[in-house]
């Protein structure tokens, strides 16, 4: 049993490595480009039509996304009316960063496709 025994299997393990790096990195990207989806959706919601409704914070998390000195955070809640929880991104302003707690109340503009952003959070 030389070399040329073991070769083949060299060759399926690094085509096996190749694939495996190549889906690897594939999801990688397209959880990046759902981040960014979800910032265009929060940075244009001025521009889309929906609806205002109220509603109570259930958990919040910094996503460590800036936009100038402001922070993003993914906001949990329930819509009125409803029982699922729903996530939606906001900016926070450093200096409100430690205010941020479940229960506050907050502003969502609801919008058609799914679109949600948080654009008040009431302090």
């Amino acid at each position: 049993m030389g070399i040329e025994y073991y070769s083949k299997y060299f060759m399926y393990g690094g085509i096996a490595v190749s694939v495996i790096a190549t889906l690897f990195f594939y999801f990688l990207a397209r959880m990046d480009d759902k981040k960014k989806a979800d910032i265009g959706i929060f940075l244009t919601c001025h521009l889309w039509p929906g609806d205002i409704v109220e509603s109570k914070i259930v958990s919040c998390k910094i996503t460590g996304d800036r936009f100038g000195n402001d922070f993003f955070y993914d906001i949990r809640f329930h819509l009125p009316g409803g029982n699922q929880l729903y996530t939606a991104k906001t900016l926070v302003n450093i200096s409100q960063m430690p205010l941020i707690q479940p229960g506050l109340r907050i502003k969502v503009k609801k919008g058609s496709e799914g679109r949600l952003a948080v654009i008040k959070i009431e302090f």
